[in-house]
């Protein structure tokens, strides 16, 4: 028989340091992923984060949700992102994903969104019949160099003829060698930090305070000093038992302030995780939307990422219009779901950006 339990932020703690943990075969969270839970600045140490299924005591699925507070008519309302779902192989086609989203559901009211899902969530989330689609946004991902590997936070290759094959397309990459000459303008500096200082915070406060989320002072703090991933290089026991990504040999985070003519023009937080190379949050001076998408590619090429997403029509445009130094690109929307409860009150055009959701952690 399943049975579902869940455990709320308080628990959470003693949860991850239970000592049986390093005894199971399967694990619903990594640690730095519950630290990052563990200090959201936008939950309650009551909020039920973590959604587990059991058979006969046995780990057979879980489900993780994100708090976060939206802002709807200048009134803050709490709601929560669904994410990080997973069933056992074995266990698949049992209804167990929708007994933990209907979990989910009631638990928050129906006060959720979510992001980042596969094919697959998208089939639950559509039987579940709670969640309907409230927003697409148009994104492009550019490729730097073509890599045949399954998913972005893979390290290596299993299998050598992917491989051999990755390595034969991009001999033909002419990118490798015209981004050799991709400079920045005259006049244009850049400046990194390990922290957000007063100006940055400020800045990318003002950025998004129209949008659906608002950032501040915690909200990016939290963000750039409780990633979901580290930088690892050999192998970790506790996390092969997660089934996401948590350890990878690759993982930096850029927070730089961009200067023209000694005048601040922009803010980026930047991130790369292996192959993959994103924006979560960012601001530049109208018409420096050319030079902001040349420093995204130099930070991306320097870092051997392989790919670039974006979701900003400015900046999408403007790296287009590079188009010698990057192999090709393709066309890469992003839809966003909300439950019943919390898509009624959504305003209709409201707005997000690159980071919102967990975006900002995988």
């Amino acid at each position: 028989m399943i049975t579902i339990s869940k455990v709320n932020l308080k628990e959470l703690t003693l949860y991850t340091n239970d000592a049986r943990m390093a005894e199971r075969n399967t694990l619903p969270l990594s640690r730095v992923r519950a630290l990052s839970f563990m200090t959201n600045p936008r939950a309650d140490t009551n909020d039920n984060v973590l959604y587990q299924a059991h058979m006969n005591d046995n780990l057979v699925g879980y489900l993780t949700v994100l708090p976060d507070t939206a802002y709807i008519d200048n009134q803050a309302l709490k709601f929560a992102w669904i994410g990080g779902a997973w069933v056992h192989p074995a266990y698949r086609r049992q209804g167990i994903a929708i007994r933990l989203i209907d979990a989910v559901v009631a638990d928050w009211k129906g006060m959720l969104m979510a992001a980042n899902f596969s094919p697959l969530a998208m089939a639950v989330f559509e039987k579940s019949k709670t969640f309907r689609q409230v927003k697409v946004i148009a994104g492009r991902r550019f490729y730097l160099m073509k890599t045949t590997l399954k998913t972005y936070n893979c390290c290596k290759h299993t299998d050598v003829l992917p491989l051999l094959a990755e390595k034969a397309i991009n001999l033909f990459n002419y990118s490798r060698f015209t981004r050799l000459f991709l400079d920045l303008p005259k006049g244009v500096e850049v400046e990194y930090y390990s922290r957000p200082d007063e100006e940055i915070i400020e800045t990318l406060s003002q950025w998004t305070h129209d949008t659906l989320t608002r950032r501040g002072n915690q909200e990016l703090n939290w963000i750039i000093r409780y990633p979901w991933l580290i930088n690892g290089v050999l192998p970790d026991k506790a996390a092969a038992k997660f089934f996401f990504a948590s350890v990878i040999p690759k993982f930096n985070q850029y927070l730089v302030k961009v200067y023209k003519d000694s005048e601040l023009a922009g803010v980026l937080l930047m991130q790369h995780s292996n192959t993959r190379f994103t924006v979560p949050y960012f601001w530049y001076e109208k018409g420096m939307e050319k030079v902001i998408a040349k420093i995204i590619l130099l930070h991306a090429s320097k870092c051997g990422a392989s790919f670039i997403n974006l979701y900003n029509d400015e900046l999408r445009n403007a790296m287009r219009k590079l188009r010698n130094f990057y192999y090709y690109s393709v066309m890469r929307n992003r839809q966003y779901l909300a439950a019943d409860s919390l898509a009624d009150l959504l305003p209709p055009n409201f707005k997000l950006m690159d980071g919102d959701g967990d975006s900002a952690f995988i």
